[in-house]
Protein backbone atom coordinates (compact mmCIF):
# COMPACT_ATOMS: atom_id res chain seq x y z
CA UNK A 1 0.00 0.00 0.00
CA UNK A 2 1.62 3.65 -1.05
CA UNK A 3 1.21 5.73 1.98
CA UNK A 4 0.09 9.23 1.31
CA UNK A 5 1.49 11.69 3.28
CA UNK A 6 0.08 15.24 4.55
CA UNK A 7 -1.46 17.08 6.79
CA UNK A 8 -2.62 21.11 8.21
CA UNK A 9 0.44 22.42 6.80
CA UNK A 10 0.13 21.02 3.22
CA UNK A 11 -3.84 21.93 3.26
CA UNK A 12 -2.82 25.77 4.82
CA UNK A 13 -0.48 25.59 1.58
CA UNK A 14 -3.18 24.51 -0.46
CA UNK A 15 -5.96 26.85 0.59
CA UNK A 16 -3.32 29.64 0.13
CA UNK A 17 -3.08 29.29 -4.04
CA UNK A 18 -4.00 31.79 -6.03
CA UNK A 19 -5.77 31.66 -9.23
CA UNK A 20 -4.86 30.44 -12.64
CA UNK A 21 -3.74 32.94 -15.17
CA UNK A 22 -2.00 32.80 -18.33
CA UNK A 23 -1.18 35.35 -20.61
CA UNK A 24 -2.87 35.92 -23.85
CA UNK A 25 -2.12 38.08 -26.70
CA UNK A 26 -4.40 38.42 -30.05
CA UNK A 27 -2.79 39.45 -33.04
CA UNK A 28 -4.70 41.25 -35.98
CA UNK A 29 -3.69 41.54 -39.54
CA UNK A 30 -6.16 43.74 -41.33
CA UNK A 31 -6.81 47.47 -40.48
CA UNK A 32 -11.17 46.09 -40.54
CA UNK A 33 -10.53 43.67 -37.97
CA UNK A 34 -8.77 46.25 -35.67
CA UNK A 35 -10.82 49.08 -36.19
CA UNK A 36 -13.40 46.84 -35.07
CA UNK A 37 -11.39 45.99 -31.66
CA UNK A 38 -10.93 49.39 -30.75
CA UNK A 39 -14.28 51.05 -31.67
CA UNK A 40 -14.45 54.65 -31.48
CA UNK A 41 -14.58 57.01 -28.84
CA UNK A 42 -16.49 60.22 -28.06
CA UNK A 43 -13.29 61.94 -28.23
CA UNK A 44 -13.62 61.66 -31.82
CA UNK A 45 -16.01 64.12 -31.71
CA UNK A 46 -18.17 61.41 -33.56
CA UNK A 47 -20.91 59.04 -32.12
CA UNK A 48 -19.08 56.39 -30.04
CA UNK A 49 -18.98 53.09 -31.39
CA UNK A 50 -19.05 49.90 -29.35
CA UNK A 51 -15.64 47.80 -30.41
CA UNK A 52 -15.00 44.58 -29.19
CA UNK A 53 -12.83 45.47 -26.42
CA UNK A 54 -16.09 47.78 -24.52
CA UNK A 55 -17.75 43.98 -25.83
CA UNK A 56 -15.56 42.16 -23.42
CA UNK A 57 -15.96 44.68 -20.67
CA UNK A 58 -19.73 44.77 -20.85
CA UNK A 59 -20.35 40.75 -21.82
CA UNK A 60 -17.78 39.95 -18.22
CA UNK A 61 -19.90 42.71 -16.11
CA UNK A 62 -23.36 40.61 -17.00
CA UNK A 63 -21.52 37.46 -15.76
CA UNK A 64 -20.13 38.65 -13.00
CA UNK A 65 -23.78 40.01 -11.76
CA UNK A 66 -25.30 36.43 -12.92
CA UNK A 67 -22.71 35.38 -10.05
CA UNK A 68 -25.03 37.23 -7.52
CA UNK A 69 -28.68 34.82 -8.60
CA UNK A 70 -29.82 37.69 -10.79
CA UNK A 71 -32.04 36.48 -13.07
CA UNK A 72 -32.13 39.42 -15.22
CA UNK A 73 -28.27 39.13 -15.97
CA UNK A 74 -29.20 35.26 -16.74
CA UNK A 75 -31.55 36.53 -19.08
CA UNK A 76 -29.28 38.61 -20.94
CA UNK A 77 -26.44 36.17 -20.87
CA UNK A 78 -29.25 34.01 -22.98
CA UNK A 79 -29.85 36.57 -25.25
CA UNK A 80 -26.29 37.19 -25.88
CA UNK A 81 -25.94 33.42 -27.06
CA UNK A 82 -28.81 33.94 -29.28
CA UNK A 83 -26.45 37.07 -30.95
CA UNK A 84 -23.18 34.86 -30.69
CA UNK A 85 -24.62 32.10 -32.54
CA UNK A 86 -26.91 34.36 -35.24
CA UNK A 87 -22.83 36.22 -36.24
CA UNK A 88 -21.65 32.50 -36.11
CA UNK A 89 -23.86 31.38 -38.87
CA UNK A 90 -23.42 34.43 -40.98
CA UNK A 91 -19.58 34.97 -40.29
CA UNK A 92 -19.37 31.25 -41.49
CA UNK A 93 -21.16 31.43 -44.44
CA UNK A 94 -19.41 34.19 -45.59
CA UNK A 95 -16.10 32.33 -44.94
CA UNK A 96 -17.13 29.73 -46.84
CA UNK A 97 -18.02 31.65 -49.69
CA UNK A 98 -14.81 33.73 -49.45
CA UNK A 99 -12.81 30.01 -49.66
CA UNK A 100 -14.51 29.01 -52.39
CA UNK A 101 -13.20 31.99 -54.84
CA UNK A 102 -9.84 31.42 -53.91
CA UNK A 103 -10.28 27.96 -54.94
CA UNK A 104 -10.48 29.41 -58.37
CA UNK A 105 -6.58 30.46 -58.41
CA UNK A 106 -5.30 27.97 -60.74
CA UNK A 107 -2.98 25.56 -59.32
CA UNK A 108 0.01 27.54 -61.42
CA UNK A 109 -0.01 30.43 -59.46
CA UNK A 110 1.60 29.74 -55.83
CA UNK A 111 0.51 31.99 -53.07
CA UNK A 112 1.24 32.24 -49.86
CA UNK A 113 -1.73 33.34 -46.82
CA UNK A 114 -1.30 36.85 -46.93
CA UNK A 115 -0.28 38.09 -43.56
CA UNK A 116 0.53 41.54 -42.18
CA UNK A 117 4.28 41.76 -41.52
CA UNK A 118 3.48 43.97 -38.65
CA UNK A 119 -0.14 42.75 -36.47
CA UNK A 120 -1.26 44.62 -34.08
CA UNK A 121 -0.77 42.82 -31.29
CA UNK A 122 -2.34 43.64 -27.91
CA UNK A 123 -2.92 41.38 -24.30
CA UNK A 124 -7.01 40.21 -24.18
CA UNK A 125 -8.74 39.47 -20.95
CA UNK A 126 -12.46 38.61 -20.97
CA UNK A 127 -15.24 38.42 -18.84
CA UNK A 128 -16.05 34.85 -19.30
CA UNK A 129 -16.45 32.03 -21.97
CA UNK A 130 -18.94 34.37 -24.53
CA UNK A 131 -16.08 36.86 -24.72
CA UNK A 132 -13.82 34.25 -25.83
CA UNK A 133 -16.70 32.95 -28.30
CA UNK A 134 -16.86 36.96 -29.51
CA UNK A 135 -12.88 36.81 -29.51
CA UNK A 136 -12.88 33.89 -32.13
CA UNK A 137 -15.61 35.65 -34.63
CA UNK A 138 -13.17 38.38 -34.98
CA UNK A 139 -10.15 36.36 -35.75
CA UNK A 140 -12.07 34.76 -38.10
CA UNK A 141 -13.51 38.25 -39.55
CA UNK A 142 -9.88 38.98 -39.72
CA UNK A 143 -9.59 36.01 -41.54
CA UNK A 144 -12.55 36.97 -43.91
CA UNK A 145 -11.03 40.22 -44.52
CA UNK A 146 -7.75 39.11 -45.63
CA UNK A 147 -9.38 36.17 -47.87
CA UNK A 148 -11.27 39.05 -49.61
CA UNK A 149 -8.20 41.32 -50.10
CA UNK A 150 -6.64 38.65 -51.87
CA UNK A 151 -9.43 37.99 -54.21
CA UNK A 152 -9.72 40.98 -55.15
CA UNK A 153 -5.77 41.41 -55.58
CA UNK A 154 -5.74 38.74 -58.23
CA UNK A 155 -9.09 39.92 -59.58
CA UNK A 156 -11.66 37.03 -59.19
CA UNK A 157 -13.45 39.49 -56.89
CA UNK A 158 -14.51 43.21 -58.49
CA UNK A 159 -14.05 46.27 -56.06
CA UNK A 160 -17.44 46.62 -55.91
CA UNK A 161 -17.58 43.07 -54.71
CA UNK A 162 -15.20 42.66 -52.11
CA UNK A 163 -16.50 45.97 -50.34
CA UNK A 164 -20.16 44.90 -50.71
CA UNK A 165 -18.69 41.84 -48.92
CA UNK A 166 -16.48 43.19 -45.96
CA UNK A 167 -19.40 45.88 -45.17
CA UNK A 168 -21.85 42.53 -44.82
CA UNK A 169 -19.41 41.32 -42.29
CA UNK A 170 -18.64 44.32 -40.52
CA UNK A 171 -22.37 45.19 -40.20
CA UNK A 172 -22.92 41.95 -38.40
CA UNK A 173 -19.78 42.01 -36.18
CA UNK A 174 -20.49 45.50 -35.04
CA UNK A 175 -23.85 44.81 -33.97
CA UNK A 176 -22.31 42.21 -31.79
CA UNK A 177 -20.25 44.58 -30.28
CA UNK A 178 -23.22 47.08 -29.82
CA UNK A 179 -25.76 44.64 -28.53
CA UNK A 180 -25.07 44.77 -24.59
CA UNK A 181 -24.94 48.06 -24.87
CA UNK A 182 -28.41 47.47 -24.10
CA UNK A 183 -28.59 46.31 -20.90
CA UNK A 184 -29.62 47.79 -18.32
CA UNK A 185 -27.84 47.20 -15.08
CA UNK A 186 -28.12 45.05 -11.99
CA UNK A 187 -31.19 44.69 -11.17
CA UNK A 188 -30.36 44.53 -7.64
CA UNK A 189 -33.14 41.42 -6.87
CA UNK A 190 -32.40 37.11 -6.74
CA UNK A 191 -34.14 34.13 -7.08
CA UNK A 192 -35.18 34.46 -3.23
CA UNK A 193 -36.91 37.79 -3.75
CA UNK A 194 -39.10 36.49 -7.11
CA UNK A 195 -39.77 33.59 -4.81
CA UNK A 196 -41.04 36.08 -2.06
CA UNK A 197 -42.43 38.45 -4.67
CA UNK A 198 -41.18 41.31 -1.65
CA UNK A 199 -41.04 44.37 -3.03
CA UNK A 200 -37.44 44.51 -4.51
CA UNK A 201 -38.95 41.96 -7.04
CA UNK A 202 -41.65 43.75 -7.43
CA UNK A 203 -39.61 47.19 -8.33
CA UNK A 204 -37.63 44.72 -10.54
CA UNK A 205 -41.02 43.68 -12.47
CA UNK A 206 -41.90 47.20 -13.08
CA UNK A 207 -38.60 48.21 -14.06
CA UNK A 208 -36.88 45.72 -16.30
CA UNK A 209 -40.33 43.88 -17.30
CA UNK A 210 -41.88 40.18 -16.98
CA UNK A 211 -38.98 37.33 -17.62
CA UNK A 212 -39.70 33.49 -18.47
CA UNK A 213 -40.29 31.59 -15.97
CA UNK A 214 -37.65 28.99 -16.52
CA UNK A 215 -35.51 31.95 -16.52
CA UNK A 216 -37.00 33.02 -12.85
CA UNK A 217 -36.46 29.87 -11.85
CA UNK A 218 -33.32 29.25 -13.01
CA UNK A 219 -33.77 25.99 -15.00
CA UNK A 220 -33.08 27.97 -18.32
CA UNK A 221 -29.44 29.23 -18.08
CA UNK A 222 -26.90 29.93 -20.81
CA UNK A 223 -24.42 26.83 -21.30
CA UNK A 224 -21.67 29.68 -20.08
CA UNK A 225 -23.47 31.06 -16.81
CA UNK A 226 -21.60 31.09 -13.87
CA UNK A 227 -22.09 29.29 -10.55
CA UNK A 228 -24.24 31.00 -8.22
CA UNK A 229 -22.64 32.74 -5.08
CA UNK A 230 -23.67 33.55 -2.04
CA UNK A 231 -24.21 37.46 -1.09
CA UNK A 232 -21.90 37.66 1.21
CA UNK A 233 -19.30 36.02 -1.18
CA UNK A 234 -19.86 38.68 -4.27
CA UNK A 235 -18.59 42.48 -4.00
CA UNK A 236 -21.33 44.54 -3.34
CA UNK A 237 -20.53 47.36 -5.97
CA UNK A 238 -22.36 47.69 -9.30
CA UNK A 239 -19.90 46.39 -11.80
CA UNK A 240 -21.74 47.91 -14.89
CA UNK A 241 -20.96 51.08 -14.06
CA UNK A 242 -17.73 51.48 -11.61
CA UNK A 243 -15.15 49.14 -13.56
CA UNK A 244 -12.42 50.02 -15.87
CA UNK A 245 -13.46 48.55 -19.33
CA UNK A 246 -9.55 47.88 -19.62
CA UNK A 247 -9.44 45.37 -17.44
CA UNK A 248 -11.33 42.35 -16.47
CA UNK A 249 -11.05 37.63 -15.29
CA UNK A 250 -8.97 36.17 -17.74
CA UNK A 251 -11.01 33.52 -17.36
Amino acid sequence: MIKLEGGPDMALEANSMGALRSKINLSLHTYHATRLWWGRGVESGKPQIIGLRQFLFLVGAIQRNATRDDPYADHWMLLIDGKLEEVRDKLDTALADAERLLEQIPSELTIEENVNQRPFTTPVYTGGQQGWLALRLLIDFDRLVRHLLLASHVAILSRDGTYDRLRTANHALRSLCAFPQRYPGYSGITRDDVAANNAKAREAREKFGELPQDVLDGTRRSPYAPSVQKPQQVAAEDTVSEANPDQGSNN
